[in-house]
């Protein structure tokens, strides 16, 4: 089975106390969309094929679903940094992909700076190249300090896997918005509206103290279609403006939901997306 061996290839004793410290498918069903965010390992990527013509610039096909972002964690191997990037190889135990790291401003060479060899990450990119030689551009690497990180992405992406060739038995493939708004309704019985202009503030629990609730209201506003869909994400202060409590609790459960993967910054620290759905 294609995922029967891929946990086995990671333990949590190999994380280091330092790190602690600091498809088959030629006509693809459908198209994720340039907002999508894949988890997949990269076995995966290995086995996607090209879409169309096969041309370079073409996109990539797993399991009959043509990807856009990319979302991989694994450990780093063979970083090299230079003026204008840092490239790195990204082994997840099931392959091994190489990365670049585009190098912009001071954000960017803080994110660089605290990525080390045989540390564990998470990162978030695109996939390049042709079919025999593929490579990443990555816009988000973050580091892992909680095991339990890797098992959920592997998780993640065997639903996912489930999801994509499920579809095809039977019944017309989901589209991306179909499983989105699964996920979210998921999250809360709640009925969520899809515009952030559209919807009435949000109290966590009846005193506002439920924390939880709280990392579940945040995580469910960027997971809305019209959120899900903004090539930018949401700005913090879009997020806050949701809710009748202190900007900082609206904060750490922000931050607490970057932490466990669940969302990720894009244009600068203070617009996130979600990485669970489009």
């Amino acid at each position: 089975m294609m995922f029967s061996s891929q946990l086995d290839a990671f333990s949590p004793s190999q994380f280091t106390s330092s790190q602690n410290a600091a498809a088959d498918s030629t006509t693809p069903s459908k198209f994720r969309g340039a907002s999508s965010t894949t988890p997949l390992t990269v076995k995966q990527i290995a086995d996607a094929q090209l879409s169309g013509s096969g041309d370079k610039g073409a996109p990539f096909v797993v399991d009959g679903v043509e990807i856009a972002n990319i979302r991989l964690v694994g450990m780093v191997n063979g970083k090299a940094e230079r003026a204008t990037d840092v490239s790195f190889t990204l082994d997840d135990g099931t392959g091994r992909l190489d990365f670049i790291r585009w190098v912009n401003d001071a954000t960017d060479s803080a994110e660089t700076a605290a990525i080390q060899n045989g540390m564990y990450v998470a990162v978030i990119g695109t996939l390049k190249g042709l079919q025999d030689k593929k490579h990443a551009t990555a816009f988000s690497v973050r580091p892992i300090t909680d095991y339990n990180e890797v098992t959920l992405h592997f998780i993640q992406c065997v639903r996912i896997h489930i999801e994509n060739t499920k579809s095809k038995v039977g019944s017309p493939a989901k589209t991306n918005s179909a499983i989105g708004t699964s996920l979210s309704n998921s999250l809360s019985e709640a009925t969520t509206p899809t515009s952030l202009k559209s919807q009435a503030p949000v109290t966590s629990g009846t005193d506002g103290s439920g924390t939880d609730d709280l990392h579940t209201q945040v995580l469910k506003i960027l997971c809305e279609p019209a959120n899900a869909e903004s090539e930018h994400g949401v700005h913090i202060d879009e997020i806050t403006k949701r809710f009748k409590l202190p900007a900082e609790k609206i904060k750490e459960a922000i931050y607490y939901n970057v932490d466990i993967g669940h969302i990720y910054s894009t244009i600068d620290d203070f617009h996130f997306k979600s990485a669970l759905v489009d």
